[in-house]
């Protein structure tokens, strides 16, 4: 099912008036929103690019953890339960402000 839909972009305060396109619950285009009374039917290339940003090619899908040798992939429990051990570690070396 393809569908335009408004939409307001969200990179920036000047919020322009968007128009969306979803084809099969993705979003495929965008144009400026010409009846939008903000912006006019202007919008700015981060506003016409949110589709890249929404969808980006290279985007993170799991915890990455550094190692020696570069990044290794972890288990969101995993990553979770280092980080807060990390965090307990700073609060009883130092307290808690």
């Amino acid at each position: 099912m393809t569908q335009w839909h408004k939409s307001g972009c969200i990179l920036c305060p000047q919020n322009c008036g968007l128009e969306i396109l979803v084809e099969n619950d993705r979003m495929t285009r965008v144009r400026p929103d010409k009846d939008n009374p903000r912006s006019q039917g202007y919008a700015c290339r981060k506003g016409l690019n949110v589709c890249y940003h929404q969808y980006p090619a290279d985007r993170l899908t799991a915890p990455l953890k550094r190692t020696p040798s570069g990044f290794e992939v972890v288990s969101w429990q995993q990553a979770l339960d280092e980080i807060a051990a990390r965090l307990r570690g700073l609060v009883d070396r130092h307290g808690p402000r």
